[in-house]
């Protein structure tokens, strides 16, 4: 009788290892072969289950999304708004080599999805997500007292996502010194636009 195959948990380790070929080489170096070596199975086997790079990259887009969701669940649970929110964006900007790798992931994205319809609908689910975050945290900070009441956290969340955005793709392509105490302070000038005044 044949060993029987778990095929979600198959996805799976073809998806970790293409998350772990794009984190060091970049999209440029996600390739059937280099996956299948890093997953330790043949192509073969690969190729039974994504028939394209395009849906190799979507299922590691995935992968990737869960753990970094897990780490911002974690961190949106601070015990204010204001923590939640420093927390959430320092799991985003580039700050670590770790960061920076997922950060080659999502420049990697962009590129892709500007050419095949189903990449950008994943990153268009991604993005969503992100903004509802920040939004959510941001309404939270109102709630608390901690954020203006004033505030459109709509254009705030926008803003931030921008901001993290150029952040990110200038650390990446080495276009401008930004070391993460630059970064931080960045974030903090944001951060001080959003926040209530003092009570009286």
């Amino acid at each position: 009788m044949g060993r029987i195959v778990d095929h979600d948990q198959r996805r799976e380790i073809f998806a970790a290892a293409a998350l772990r070929v794009i984190m060091r080489e970049g999209i440029i170096g996600l390739t059937v072969r280099e996956v299948a070596k890093e997953a330790g199975f043949t192509t073969g086997a690969l190729t039974h289950y994504f028939q394209s790079k395009d849906q190799l990259l979507i299922q590691a887009s995935e992968h990737s999304s869960t753990l970094v969701r897990a780490r911002m669940e974690r961190a949106a649970a601070a015990p204010s708004a204001i923590e939640a929110i420093r927390k959430v964006v320092m799991l985003a900007l580039p700050l670590t080599p770790e960061l920076r790798g997922y950060w080659r992931i999502w420049v990697g994205y962009w590129e892709r999805s500007s050419y095949d319809a189903d990449v950008a609908r994943v990153m268009g689910l991604r993005y969503d997500e992100w903004r509802g975050r920040l939004t959510s945290l941001l309404a939270r900070g109102q709630q608390e007292g901690e954020v203006s009441a004033q505030l459109d956290i709509t254009q705030a969340a926008d803003a931030l996502v921008a901001m993290i955005d150029g952040i990110g793709v200038q650390v990446l392509l080495g276009v401008s010194r930004f070391p993460p105490a630059r970064q931080k302070a960045m974030f903090d000038l944001w951060l001080d636009t959003v926040r209530a005044g003092p009570k009286t």
